[in-house]
């Protein structure tokens, strides 16, 4: 009977006619459900917070990405055109005797003074004619304070302990020079129009920004090709778009039409076409030359369909017809129009020079940023000292706290050089400062821990015999890396003064 019940159990059990309790497993506890609902909500809030990280770390390497992009552009840059470097005025080419030449070149390395530098065109003419004293106009005060990196609220550069105000020049890289036709630091922001002002910001974005950022403002369809007779030749010359397309959705297109500021630019290029066959295998694209919103035409080349008289938009001497490529069968199926986009991500140069004139060092900023703010660049009272990784920092004068973050970069403006910042300090209450670190905290409200050693001195901390020399440091928002290029020889042709 009892091997019976042994190998009939199992089949009894399915069956249903075990009574209850016999053979069943014992029942869950509430204490098991709560301990599995914590368990659960550990491993599910655990989970949660990977979202967030995630989304940071995407953003994060976004950024790393397009630095090392922009990057190597900036170095390609440099060696297609070493006067970036070597003459950020751009005054060498304006020079017409071998003298004069020479002299243009010599001015950045002659004066121990003015070795160091910045070549920032962005940020040049992003203050150039930005009332950045704050008194309510544009004046020379306001111009030498896009000239100079950094300031101290009111004027460029900051006081060192000797009394002595410190500037550190800024250059444009040759924009104002050259298409001014003067030397850049004679033009005065207030001589010059909106207009002017305006196609100077955009070459300068253009030179110093990161390449390929367009912005899509309009995909469609198109209902026909627009054509032109030139010379009794019919050429393409724009399209219509398709009904489905409304006219306010062209109208806030720039065009090479609508923006050609001060004829400076006849043709920035800062919005194109680009058409597609109709069975999708080729594209071509053009700048977008001029735009009829009312009657949903688009236009890339220099001629209109109506008959118009040709406007040389680029300004190069040329009626440009710009036909279609022969594998479009004069037909064109889609229609993209992009505008430039905005200048996110930008470099600047910081330049070393020895009395030789060769560069002993250029590192490649690269900056993440909305636009360009005098207060992001001021100057703070700050000790750096050779062979430490400690940097004492105080709030200016008038009280401003300086934006301090793990990660980000302190900037020595009396030597030119950038440093990670891994950790910061604020002096702790009196009761809590050791003794070793009384001198210290007595001269500085924050402590700064570097990545890296500093390089050389920029004022000196304090001793039991005297008290601190202070240098400046800026903290200058968004610059996700500096890349140093090393040094530079000054090249042979230069030297030589040669075109």
């Amino acid at each position: 009977m009892k091997r019976l019940t042994q190998t009939t159990g199992i089949s009894l059990r399915r069956c249903g006619r075990v009574s209850p309790g016999v053979g069943l497993p014992a029942g869950v506890t509430l204490t098991e459900v709560l301990m599995s609902l914590m368990i659960m909500s550990i491993g599910i809030s655990s989970v949660m917070v990977l979202f967030p990280i995630s989304v940071l770390r995407s953003a994060q390497s976004t950024q790393l990405t397009n630095a090392a992009i922009l990057k190597y552009n900036a170095e390609t840059q440099i060696r297609q055109n070493p006067r970036l470097v070597f003459d950020p005025d751009g005054n060498y080419d304006m020079s017409s005797t071998m003298a004069q030449k020479q002299k243009a070149l010599a001015e950045h390395f002659l004066s121990s003074g003015s070795r160091n530098y910045l070549v920032d065109p962005f940020g040049y003419h992003g203050l150039f004619s930005m009332d950045s004293t704050g008194d309510g106009t544009v004046d020379g005060n306001d111009d030498l304070i896009a000239r100079a990196f950094g300031n101290d609220g009111t004027a460029p550069g900051f006081i060192n302990a000797a009394g002595n105000r410190v500037i550190l020049r800024r250059y444009d890289g040759g924009v104002l020079s050259k298409f001014i036709g003067n030397v850049e630091g004679n033009v005065a922001s207030s001589g010059l129009s909106a207009d002017q002002l305006a196609s100077l910001q955009f070459l300068a974005a253009k030179l110093a920004r990161l390449g390929d950022g367009r912005t899509i403002q309009l995909d469609s369809s198109a209902a026909e090709v627009l054509f032109t007779s030139v010379n009794n030749v019919s050429y393409p010359v724009g399209v219509r778009l398709v009904d489905s397309v409304l006219p306010d959705d062209l109208v806030a297109v720039p065009t090479s039409a609508s923006t050609r500021p001060g004829g400076l630019i006849p043709d920035p290029e800062i919005a194109e076409i680009t058409l597609f066959s109709e069975d999708g295998r080729f594209s071509q694209t053009f700048p977008l030359t001029n735009t009829d919103a009312a009657n949903l035409k688009c236009y890339w080349s220099e001629y209109d369909d109506q008959g118009n008289n040709p406007v040389d938009y680029n300004g190069n001497g040329f009626n440009d017809i710009r036909g279609l490529p022969a594998e479009f069968l004069g037909k064109v199926g889609r229609v993209i129009l992009r505008t430039v986009r905005d200048a996110d991500f930008s470099w600047l140069l910081t330049v070393r020079r020895g009395s030789d004139g060769q560069a002993r060092g250029v590192d490649v900023v690269v900056r993440y940023h909305t636009g360009i703010k005098p207060l992001d660049e001021r100057i703070f009272p700050a000790t750096f000292k050779a062979g430490l990784a400690l940097v004492g920092v105080n709030d200016a004068a008038d009280g401003t706290e300086p934006v301090l973050k793990r990660g980000a970069y302190v900037f020595d403006a009396l030597n030119a050089r950038w440093y990670r910042i891994t950790n910061h300090e604020t002096r702790p209450s009196a009761g809590l400062i050791p003794s070793s670190e009384a001198g210290f905290w007595g001269a500085y409200r924050y402590r700064l821990t570097l990545e890296s050693e500093v390089v050389a001195n920029a004022g000196s901390f304090p001793t039991g015999s005297s008290s601190a020399v202070y240098s400046g440091a800026m903290f200058l928002p968004g610059v996700v890396d500096v890349y140093p290029m090393g040094s530079l020889s000054l090249p042979a042709a230069l030297q030589a003064g040669e075109n």
